[in-house]
């Protein structure tokens, strides 16, 4: 078979035989009935991920591929499970040299030039002088900037793409912006603030080399750890900063995932650092959400397959409005 024309995973319908370059991001070995050993792929592209079985011969291919190589697959695409699944006939890894890797790695649908002049403004707009001056620290260096503007802000659950840390970001922000006047008890500055610091340590914490993965850092002390790290490192080269203000940030990193079991290791206890934790649980819930109406590849035109962030199907209906009464 000549190699086919691309098609993304997110435009493929189950009926297809094809030939095609997509990035290795899991390898997993199990077992048939019989007991004999098979391969558990994911293949990803920049639109998306789908799953495929290499049923014979998987000791010989472990042997030839790993996680993170891009590897030209032939094989029959199908749905299984309401999902898409290829059974593997051919898999070979391929030179890096040779592939147009921005065929891979998802990236934000929004222009990430004009997300970071939004979020310059909305620091040039921060009154406290103390926030403002930990704010320009981060923006103004700018390589480091450049870094935060192009990381994603997860592997795979919310604003999985290139760009997505700056875009969540900017999203927070803006919320709080939209909100600070119905709560004037509200320390606008100081939730904008914890906003950027929140997930900062995920600019170490998260590689997009070729698949989104954590580096050694990230696994080993994590994102709250290492932005809670990073801030101290920042407030300590301001002097005279206030140390209650210390406190507060600090407090807001450490406590935005909410709940013990989820990962902070306090719970929120000061009205910025709840709103932090409820506005952050919105924009990924809602951005995961639309994500998953959007990738659906059920043949069902009203719900979607099971989701695992959800622990439940999501309803899609039929698009249309309600009949007026």
């Amino acid at each position: 078979m000549s190699e086919t024309p691309r098609i993304d995973i997110a435009d493929l319908t189950g009926t297809e035989a094809i030939e095609q370059v997509f990035l290795l991001s899991n390898i997993e070995v199990r077992q048939k009935k019989n007991g004999e050993p098979f391969l558990n792929l994911e293949l990803a592209d920049r639109s998306g991920r789908m799953q495929a079985k290499v049923w014979d011969n998987a000791d010989a291919v472990q042997q030839r591929i790993r996680t993170g190589d891009y590897v030209r697959v032939r094989g029959q695409v199908k749905i299984y499970n309401k999902r898409l699944d290829m059974t593997v006939q051919t898999i070979l890894a391929v030179d890096d040299k040779l592939v147009d890797k921005s065929a891979f790695v998802p990236r934000t649908r929004k222009d990430i030039g004009e997300m970071a002049r939004a979020y310059r403004e909305i620091v040039n707009g921060i009154r406290n002088e103390w926030l403002k001056t930990v704010l320009r620290t981060f923006v103004e260096d700018e390589e480091w900037f450049a870094k935060f503007c192009e990381s994603p802000a997860a592997v795979r659950l919310h604003h999985a793409c290139i760009g997505g840390l700056l875009e969540h970001v900017l999203t927070l922000s803006r919320v709080a912006l939209a909100i600070a006047p119905l709560y004037p008890m509200l320390d606008r500055d100081l939730l904008l603030t914890g906003i950027f610091l929140h997930d900062v340590g995920k600019v170490r914490e998260l590689s997009s080399d070729r698949a989104f993965a954590y580096t050694d850092e990230g696994r080993l002390m994590g994102h709250i750890t290492i932005g809670a790290q990073m801030l101290e490192e920042v407030v300590r080269g301001i002097q005279g900063f206030p140390e209650e203000l210390r406190l507060r940030l600090q407090h807001m990193i450490l406590s935005h995932h909410g709940e013990f079991e989820y990962g902070s290791p306090v719970l929120p206890a000061t009205m910025e650092a709840v709103a932090l934790h409820h506005i952050d649980n919105i924009d990924a819930k809602i951005y995961a959400f639309d994500q998953a109406l959007r990738e659906s590849t059920t043949g069902d035109e009203r719900w979607t397959e099971y989701n695992k962030m959800f622990d439940r199907y999501l309803f899609k209906g039929t698009g249309g409005t309600a009949p007026a009464p």
